[in-house]
């Protein structure tokens, strides 16, 4: 019976001590990263590359409507879609939490003249878009200095528009515009998933590179902290 007794005691202390090694691989909790990506819904010359007929109706749902085959916009300005984003890690493998993105556009907007079938230019075009969304990170390989990780996140894109009609636009041509030229807000549907994420670097601190599609990008990069 002593015997016995002594067994069940080292296999409890066997089993402790490997349970302290396994957490002391994940012991940490806390993840906040900063990212840079780039190619996100929110371009217009990413929307407006699909071309004629499906593709009009794909672009005017990928611009926000801004779409239309008697307006066209030119001297397009991009930035990166920056994205800070923490999670907690709620199983060894698992982590949720939540993510903010901000991208910024100009571009100039131009209308089809009915005389010449050219286009002149009324009007520069700003949009700032905020997109907020609860995101989900898997990890499906993690050894000490790399991990392979899948991502998905959904929530909000906020789009603040601000236009200015340019000095010496006919009213007629300004008409043509409508809405573009409005200075307003609009939401719609944003996410990001993300097949495939590969992180390196040491316990507390490091990169990182994903491969998905969204409001984060088509492809994108940066750096985590965690604690």
């Amino acid at each position: 019976m002593k015997k016995y007794n002594y067994l069940m005691v080292a296999l409890m202390a066997m089993m402790f001590a490997v349970s302290n090694s396994a957490m002391a691989q994940n012991d940490t909790k806390s993840e906040f990263s900063f990212s840079v990506g780039g190619y996100t819904p929110n371009q217009t010359t990413l929307a407006e590359g699909f071309g004629e007929g499906f593709g009009k109706a794909m672009a005017s749902m990928m611009t926000f409507g801004l779409y239309d085959a008697s307006k066209t916009s030119k001297d397009e300005k991009t930035s990166p879609a920056y994205t800070v984003q923490y999670l907690y890690r709620v199983s060894p493998n698992l982590k949720i939490g939540g993510a903010v993105t901000y991208q910024h556009t100009s571009y100039t907007l131009s209308v089809k003249n009915k005389d010449t079938g050219a286009y002149d230019d009324v009007a520069k075009n700003r949009n700032n878009y905020f997109t907020v969304m609860p995101t989900v990170k898997a990890s499906w390989f993690d050894k000490k200095n790399i991990s392979l990780y899948s991502k998905v996140a959904a929530g909000v894109c906020i789009a603040f528009k601000d236009s200015k009609v340019k000095s010496g636009v006919s009213d007629e041509d300004a008409k043509t515009l409508l809405k573009e030229v409005e200075t307003k807000k609009g939401t719609r549907f944003g996410y990001q998933v993300s097949p495939i994420g590969c992180e390196f670097g040491s316990k507390n601190i490091r990169a990182f590179v994903e491969l998905g599609y969204g409001f984060q990008g088509l492809g994108l990069a940066g750096l985590s902290i965690q604690f």
